[in-house]
C-alpha cells in the first residue's frame, strides 16, 4: 500500500540500530526508506509506529543502497499484529481516498474516443483512468486508493460486457455503470443494458455525460461538437 505515513525502528539483537520511514506496508511485509545497515538474508525485528506500536520479526529480502530502500517480509506474524496492520492499512487507504478526486474509469478500445471522454470529464470536474481492454476494468476498480464514482464501458465489447458488468455490480455497487454506444447503433437494445445505470450515445453532450454519472451539470452548457469547434484554429 503506497503512501503509508508511518515510521519504524530496526532492532538487531537487543539494540536499536536505526529509524526509517515506511514507504509501503502490506500484511506480508514492508518497504523501508533510510540509511539502514542491513543485508539481504538477515533476520531482524521491526518496531512499527502505527496507530499503536507493535514489534514484528522480519527477513530482509532486498537492499538497494543507492536508493536507500530495504524490502522486508514479516515472519510468524501473530493474529493480533496482523489485524492491527490491516486496520492501519485500511485507515491509510481511507485517508488517501478522501484526498483523491472523484474518478471515472473509461474502458474503450479507441484511443480518440477515450481521450475525448477524458477531456470532457475534466470539464465537469472528474478525473479519469483509461483502459483499452474490458478485461482490465475490474482490476483497475480494485485499486482502493482511487475514489471511483463511475465506469464508462464501450458497447463495442459485446458479449464480454455481461460478465464484467455482473462482477462490477456485485463488487462495486457504488460505482455507476454507463454504457457508451456509437452512432452506428440504430437503437439501444444491447443485451448488457439491463445491468447499467445509464446509456450514452456518441456524440455526447456535457450535460448528458454529467447526468449519466449523476453529477450536477447545471454549469455545463457546451456540447461535445461545440467544444471541438471552439478548439479549431481560426
Amino acid at each position: 500500500m503506497p503512501g503509508a505515513a508511518a515510521t519504524a525502528t530496526v532492532i538487531r539483537g537487543a539494540q536499536e540500530s536505526a529509524r526509517c520511514a515506511i514507504r509501503d506496508l502490506s500484511p506480508g511485509g514492508a518497504r523501508l526508506v533510510g540509511e539502514l545497515p542491513l543485508y539481504e538474508g538477515e533476520r531482524i525485528r521491526l518496531r512499527l509506529d502505527l496507530a499503536e506500536v507493535i514489534e514484528v520479526a522480519c527477513d530482509v529480502v532486498h537492499v538497494d543502497r543507492q536508493r536507500k530502500v530495504v524490502e522486508v517480509v514479516f515472519c510468524g506474524l501473530a493474529a493480533d499484529a496482523l489485524a492491527h496492520i490491516e486496520q492501519s492499512i485500511s485507515a491509510m487507504l481511507a485517508a488517501v481516498r478522501a484526498e483523491s478526486p472523484p474518478t471515472v474509469l473509461i474502458a474503450h478500445p479507441v484511443v480518440a474516443v477515450s481521450s475525448a471522454l477524458e477531456r470532457d470529464l475534466a470539464r465537469i470536474g472528474l478525473a479519469a483512468r483509461v483502459v483499452g481492454a474490458i478485461g482490465d476494468a475490474l482490476w483497475q476498480l480494485d485499486d482502493r486508493s482511487v475514489r471511483y464514482i463511475g465506469a464508462i464501458l464501450s458497447g463495442s465489447f459485446g458479449d464480454e460486457l455481461g460478465p464484467v458488468l455482473q462482477q462490477l455490480e456485485q463488487a462495486h455497487p457504488g460505482v455507476r455503470r454507463v454504457l457508451l454506444h456509437g452512432e452506428q447503433i440504430a437503437k439501444i437494445d444491447h443485451p448488457a443494458a439491463g445491468r447499467v445505470d445509464a446509456v450514452l450515445r456518441t456524440p455526447w453532450h456535457f450535460k448528458g455525460l454529467a447526468r449519466a454519472l449523476d453529477v450536477p451539470g447545471d454549469s455545463v452548457v457546451t456540447t461535445y461538437d461545440q467544444l471541438v469547434a471552439l478548439k479549431k484554429p481560426e
